[in-house]
């Protein structure tokens, strides 16, 4: 394989990275300068570890170029590469290399997807079927079942991509790598649309085994004919699963956002002063209601109400003991505004950008009151659906979330955005 064939990569749908017989590297496409914030001519030369990898990660990642060059196939690996700003992205790497003169290896080729955000959304999963009860048991078999088979998906679409690359190199001619590398790209994309639509098709069917359990434990508890140690058992079943649901809907509103779906309306007349009532009832903390003139006008209330819900929650959990949670809404110039402020611990300057990302929030862990780190993204996609913004501030131990409303959300709501 000749130098000038590396341009192929570039078309490949997955970050490719071509090093010679002493780890340096020759090549990298477009893909991974994206990633890192290094351009090729900056890394040209230069070895992995000496910028890319994180102090425990280096030899690991010696031992696997030192086995490839001793004509042995390591396994696929993922690990973390740094970026220039610092941050860490998780990414699933194949190996394979290219045979030059007296059959020594000329090129190491490295593949690999990045795998950041999935693999931080299985985490997730991964806690909250932590704290489900063991009577939920059920539950618990479901969600191993759709871990294994994530993992098998991801291990199919890591041989799909080496085997683009190899493919790519049994042939001489640029023309037909273009051909071959651009169905690669169109079956990348299908797979990640698959494994969207994969997260929303496992939410779906989990609420089937998650209703029954709910509706026998509430039989269970009606009924009035268990003791006390049985009643109190019963009763954290009946919170878990409880929790549980709320997940399953915050995935399933992510994966319709995600999929550009966006979030349908049902925009009809609608006093706000109603819905931040019903809110605060839901919320049942010590909420402080300030409501000033006119808030009535043509929005969606329920998916409102959930933007609401969402926010308040968040509040509620970060306030400071002893302080009290406001809900402010009035009108300036057309528009209403709505105001969610606590006390407490300000969120940091590091964070604060990222406050409205799925699982990037202030945690990533499943909060005690069944959230996964998707309520504030999904507050936002509803708001921005219907028109409006959502911003955050937070200055000397005050919080402060801002939605503006036009008094008239859109007929039809857009496509969300992806995060």
């Amino acid at each position: 394989m000749r130098e000038s064939d590396f341009e192929v990569f570039e078309t490949v749908g997955a970050l490719v990275v071509v090093f010679d017989r002493d780890g340096r590297i020759v090549y990298w496409n477009r893909r991974c300068s994206d990633l890192t914030g290094y351009a090729l001519e900056e890394v040209r030369g230069r070895k992995l570890w000496d910028f890319a990898l994180a102090s425990e990660e280096i030899e690991p990642v010696k031992a696997i170029f030192a086995a490839l060059l001793a004509s042995e196939v390591p396994s696929p690996y993922a690990n973390n590469w740094l970026t220039r700003a610092g941050e860490r992205r998780w990414i699933a790497w194949s190996l394979t290399s290219t045979a030059g003169p007296e059959e020594r290896r000329q090129y190491i080729i490295m593949t690999g997807i990045d795998r950041t955000e999935s693999k931080e959304a299985l985490d997730a999963l991964r806690a909250s079927a932590a704290r489900l009860d063991a009577s939920a048991a059920e539950t618990v078999r479901l969600y191993e079942a759709a871990r294994e088979a994530a993992e098998d998906l991801r291990e199919a679409n890591q041989h799909m991509v080496t085997a683009t690359i190899r493919a790519q190199e049994m042939t001489e001619m640029v023309e037909a790598a273009l051909v071959r590398s651009e169905d690669s790209a169109r079956e990348l994309r299908a797979v990640a649309e698959l494994r969207e639509r994969f997260l929303g098709i496992v939410g779906h069917d989990l609420r089937n085994p998650l209703g029954a359990i709910t509706m026998t434990a509430d039989t269970l508890l009606h009924r009035g004919k268990l003791d006390e140690r049985d009643q109190k058992a019963v009763s954290r079943i009946a919170a878990s699963t409880g929790r549980m649901s709320r997940m399953i809907l915050q995935l399933l509103d992510f994966t319709r956002a995600r999929l550009g779906g966006g979030f349908p309306l049902d925009a009809r007349p609608t006093d706000l002063r109603e819905v931040c009532r019903s809110v605060v009832d839901e919320l049942g903390a010590a909420v402080q209601l300030q409501l000033d003139g006119d808030l009535t006008g043509t929005w969606d209330p329920d998916r409102l109400a959930e933007a609401l819900s969402n926010i308040g929650a968040n509040a509620v959990d970060y306030a400071r003991p002893g302080t009290t949670v406001v809900l402010k809404a009035h009108l300036q110039r057309g528009e209403v505004i709505l105001e969610i402020i606590n006390q407490g611990d300000p969120i940091s300057a590091d964070v604060l950008p990222f406050i409205f990302e799925p699982f990037r929030g202030r945690r990533t862990e499943a909060s005690p009151a069944g959230h996964l780190g998707l309520g504030l993204y999904i507050a936002r996609q509803i708001v921005l659906a219907s028109g409006g913004t959502l911003d955050a501030g937070s200055v000397g131990g005050t919080t402060t979330f801002v939605m503006r409303l036009p008094r008239n959300a859109p007929a039809a709501s857009p496509s969300s955005s992806r995060a």
